[in-house]
């Protein structure tokens, strides 16, 4: 996908137009870099005027099939005049150029245009609901007044539910210590944060049922999720986060994007499971070319519609891209290691952690020989995974 910038100031005063450029010019770089975007050309309007782009409309006359994305500060770059910015975006459209504004990008689904975002929705509009007990859940842990025995009620009323979070909170996977034998126990000992995660982990695990007509390989997915909860859960103790009740429920979910593939779009996504990949980049890149989007962004979609906790969406949306995370960096950087160590387990090669980038590492203030240390634990813990499907039934 061959993505330019373009910019354009309107200040009269050369100085001021040309730092106004500057400005324009190092926000989309920045960008791109968090965004992990290929940036081919910047393009910068020699006219004033919000009627006359002599500039712009060269790209659009030489653009058409060569360019696939065009972005820009904010849309008053293009033109203050609406009927103007009207037609220009209408011609983009028209010529199957994405616009990405960056002053609109506060948000994942912002990054998109409306042409992906109905596309998106067209990919998701048959993926069910969460169970109405979750949705319930949820609603009662978000209530400051709900008590543990309003919780306790909800959940013992599903049988299935209640054994799939029992065994999870006394998995060797969690770390929990002691016997808990009671939802009441659990939520008591565990807080509502962390069984929130285990409802959710336990329950999504469930809508999504192997189909018989696949080759995608459930059981590795799902093992290579519950390891990267794992690793993640014990990265995060040699942190000082306060968020790491979530992290194992939250890494558990990270590659959610994939099996809605699977489930929902195997005709083109088993194009992707057919090849194998010298890093994330080039995943991400062959599901958007067969896909139409990556499983980060799927994800996204999904995640939102679900109303899944903030840290959730964070952590499906940029657990290959961390710096991209605005508010949950350093939790998508433990993800990302940790998925680095599963992936070198599951792959049997060696971890080297100089593939690692430094800013990441940065971002947790994590020494090498603990990361080490938890490679090797886990190394240990995926000798001992035999059926992960019992692990959930």
């Amino acid at each position: 996908m061959k993505t330019i910038a373009y910019t354009c100031s309107y200040e009269l005063n050369e100085k001021t137009a040309t730092e106004e450029i500057s400005k324009q010019v190092a926000d989309i770089k920045n960008f791109c870099k968090a965004h992990q975007i290929e940036l081919n050309d910047i393009y910068t309007e020699t006219s004033t005027r919000d009627d006359f782009k002599p500039v712009l409309l060269n790209i659009m006359s030489e653009g058409f099939g060569n360019t696939d994305r065009l972005i820009i500060a904010n849309y008053d770059v293009i033109s203050k005049n609406k009927d103007f910015l009207d037609w220009i975006k209408d011609e983009f459209n028209r010529m199957k150029i994405e616009i990405i504004s960056l002053e609109k990008a506060s948000k994942p689904q912002e990054l998109f245009s409306d042409k992906k975002l109905s596309y998106m929705t067209e990919k998701i509009k048959n993926i069910p609901s969460l169970p109405e007990i979750i949705t319930k859940s949820i609603e009662i842990m978000q209530d400051k007044n709900a008590s543990v025995a309003d919780l306790s009620k909800i959940i013992s009323n599903d049988i299935g539910l209640t054994a799939r979070v029992l065994k999870l909170v006394n998995s060797a996977y969690y770390g929990f210590p002691k016997q808990i034998s009671t939802i009441h126990q659990a939520i008591i000992i565990l807080g509502f944060t962390t069984v929130k995660g285990v409802i959710l982990s336990a329950s999504i695990f469930k809508m999504f049922t192997p189909k018989g007509n696949q080759t995608f390989d459930y059981k590795n997915f799902w093992k290579h999720s519950l390891l990267t909860a794992t690793a993640s859960r014990m990265l995060s103790k040699k942190t000082s986060l306060n968020t790491q009740e979530d992290i194992f429920s939250a890494a558990f979910l990270h590659d959610i994007g994939k099996i809605i593939f699977a489930q929902y779009d195997w005709e083109n996504y088993s194009n992707v499971c057919t090849h194998e990949y010298e890093n994330d980049k080039e995943l991400l890149q062959k599901e958007e070319q067969e896909c139409g989007l990556n499983h980060c962004e799927i994800a996204n979609m999904v995640a939102y519609s679900w109303n899944l906790p903030e840290i959730f969406c964070d952590i499906i949306t940029y657990h290959h891209n961390p710096n991209a995370s605005e508010k949950y960096k350093k939790e998508c950087s433990i993800v990302y290691v940790a998925n680095c160590l599963v992936s070198a387990i599951m792959s049997n090669k060696n971890l080297n952690i100089d593939n690692i980038p430094l800013d990441i590492l940065e971002n947790l203030n994590i020494s090498g020989d603990n990361i080490i240390d938890v490679y090797k634990e886990l190394v240990n813990i995926a000798k001992n995974i035999n059926d992960i499907n019992s692990f959930f039934e």
